[in-house]
């Protein structure tokens, strides 16, 4: 027996997994953005002056896109897409001087993570077709606000978050 993507029975009466075109371009353009924001936050590792914000980057964010882009290149494979051009494991920029500072790079970060969660709720709508695929980005989307909740704690604790005024 055979609803949505899951089987029940024998293997050989099992359908393949659906995927559509709308979900194929979804799944490819997600690993394509998080190869680049992996990219883009290690060059503002390189550059961010102070330690915590450092730590931050380089565990709470690599941590977690790495992880994603190890899901999202699975689902990739199972479905026999070809992968997007992958940038390379590091970019150590040298960075001099007071070129950016660290209240800039975590607004562009804030605000990255603000896009990002749109781009995954607009996933989920488009996917319907494969049930899998849905769920993984409903996951995402969780995780996401989950470091965009801390991102804002840290924010507010450095007086880096633009907080409106109160009336």
């Amino acid at each position: 027996m055979q609803i949505g993507n899951i089987h029940i029975g024998k293997a050989e009466k099992a359908k393949p997994t659906v995927l559509d075109a709308g979900e194929a371009h979804v799944l490819w353009n997600h690993l394509l953005s998080r190869y680049d924001i992996i990219e883009y936050t290690q060059i503002w590792e390189n550059c961010v002056h102070d330690p915590d914000f450092k730590y931050f980057l380089r565990q709470g964010l690599m941590n977690l896109l790495e992880r994603q882009v190890g899901e999202l290149e699975k689902m990739m494979d199972v479905f026999k897409l070809p992968l997007p051009y992958r940038p390379p494991k590091s970019s150590n920029v040298p960075v001099t001087g007071e070129v950016f500072n660290d209240r800039f790079i975590f607004r562009s970060i804030l605000t990255g993570i603000e896009n990002v969660l749109s781009s995954e709720i607009h996933a989920v709508r488009t996917t319907i077709s494969n049930d899998g695929l849905r769920k993984m980005f409903i996951r995402f989307i969780t995780e996401e606000l989950r470091v965009f909740d801390d991102l804002c704690k840290y924010g507010k604790l450095k007086g880096w978050l633009q907080v409106p005024p109160k009336l």
